[in-house]
């Protein structure tokens, strides 16, 4: 199985992501609203890929991309998001990011990328062994 965490402040979105991701087989599924949250979530559920958006309120996807790679290189981070502008792409890239997708794309597209993306972690992730648990 592989574990995902969605970030996302808006319901909707989040929603939209799920769907997409259950039926891309991953599970389980865990949510978070804010990039607080989402460090929160990964220090106690450990997620193998981590889908994150870059505008949120309390802490913003690029803040939040910066700490995760502070104590885990290991997850697998998919910046999801509307913001297509070239400094946000290079920040993301240079924040860490393992890939980026517009999240604006026909829900077909985002399902097609996703899927070749995933084709690829699903092997890392079998091959992976599990480490030690992220510092608290």
């Amino acid at each position: 199985m592989v574990a995902a965490l969605v970030v996302d402040d808006s319901e909707i979105a989040r929603e939209f992501l799920t769907e997409i991701i259950e039926r891309l087989g991953l599970r389980p599924i865990r949510h978070a609203e804010n990039g607080a949250e989402c460090l929160k979530a990964i220090r106690a559920f450990s997620p193998d890929v981590v889908f994150l958006d870059i505008e949120m309120p309390v802490m913003d996807g690029l803040q939040t991309l910066k700490e995760i790679r502070r104590f885990d290189k290991r997850t697998v981070v998919i910046m999801m998001t509307s913001v297509g502008d070239e400094a946000t792409v290079r920040a993301c890239i240079e924040g860490g990011t393992n890939h980026y997708i517009h999240k604006d794309l026909p829900e077909e597209k985002i399902e097609a990328r996703l899927g070749k993306i995933l084709s690829g972690a699903f092997r890392t992730f079998q091959r992976r062994s599990p480490g030690p648990p992220p510092p608290q």
